[in-house]
This record gives C-alpha cells, sequence and structure tokens, in this order.
C-alpha cells in the first residue's frame, strides 16, 4: 500500500515532528511508572499525590491540584481512594478553619519509601542517553516552550 504525502512545509512538519518525539517520550515514561505502581495497586495520579505530601508536607487539595497538574472532580476521586486506604486523612487547616488539609499517614510514607527509589532508577535508566549537559539543555528547552522559563 502506497503512503500519501502531503508538503505542509517545512516549519509544520518539523513541529509535527517534535510533538510525536514528545509523546512517544513521555508514553514510554508513563508505562514504566505504571507498570511499578500497578505492583502497588496504586495510580499515577495516586501516586503524585503521595508524592508531593511526603516531599511537601500537608497541603489543601487546590495546592495538591496544582502541583500534580491534576483537575478538581479527578483529585475529589483521588483523595477518596486514598483515604479509603489508608494512605491519606483530612485534617482542619490550622490557619484557615474553612480549608482541609491533606496529611500523609504512616501507612503512605511507608509506601512511598518503599515505590520511590525504584521510581528513581527507573528515571536514570529512561535518561541514561543524556549527559548532564544535555540533560540542563532538554529542562532549559522544555521550560521555555512551556512557559515556565523564568520559575
Amino acid at each position: 500500500m502506497e503512503h500519501k504525502t502531503r508538503d505542509y512545509g517545512s516549519e509544520n512538519k518539523r513541529n509535527l515532528k517534535l510533538v510525536i518525539a514528545l509523546a512517544r517520550t513521555n508514553s514510554i515514561g508513563y508505562r514504566s511508572t505504571q507498570k511499578l505502581l500497578s505492583k502497588h495497586k496504586l495510580t499515577i495520579s495516586q501516586f503524585g499525590v503521595l508524592e508531593a505530601l511526603y516531599h511537601l508536607n500537608d497541603m489543601c487539595i487546590n495546592d495538591l491540584i496544582e502541583k500534580t497538574l491534576s483537575t478538581s472532580g479527578n483529585m475529589t476521586v483521588i483523595i477518596k481512594n486514598l483515604e479509603r486506604d489508608g494512605y491519606i486523612q483530612k485534617i482542619p487547616c490550622k490557619v484557615d478553619g474553612r480549608r482541609t488539609d491533606i496529611h500523609l499517614k504512616p501507612k503512605g510514607a511507608k509506601l512511598i519509601n518503599q515505590i520511590f527509589p525504584e521510581h528513581l532508577q527507573e528515571i536514570e535508566q529512561n535518561f541514561t542517553r543524556l549527559s548532564n549537559p544535555e540533560k540542563e539543555q532538554l529542562i532549559s528547552l522544555l521550560k521555555k516552550l512551556n512557559g515556565y522559563e523564568s520559575k
């Protein structure tokens, strides 16, 4: 079967190749992380919440949504399931009584302590093809692309 080739111009062709390369790279990382987390019966979103609480301490739901790039509807389900499984608990905010903070319970901290070293090994393996200067350059370029260049 013959493939049709369409010419959208060199700039568009380059941009399309970039989108495909980014999507493939993201997919590889997602699959390897999901494989690791499925052994622990966690989703990537649940892991993101546990990891954020582990490294940044108690947070309100809005902060968790921002840190984990989630949505409010999805976060409600994630929080409910993590609370049901005994990994987190909701606690009243000491500063603002209208707010509820999410707290990592010892069971959740133990799980993250178990998973995180494996997660770091997977990340390291995914980036072994790049030198440290290439990694720094890629970070800089991605920040520039997503608008976080100055952050």
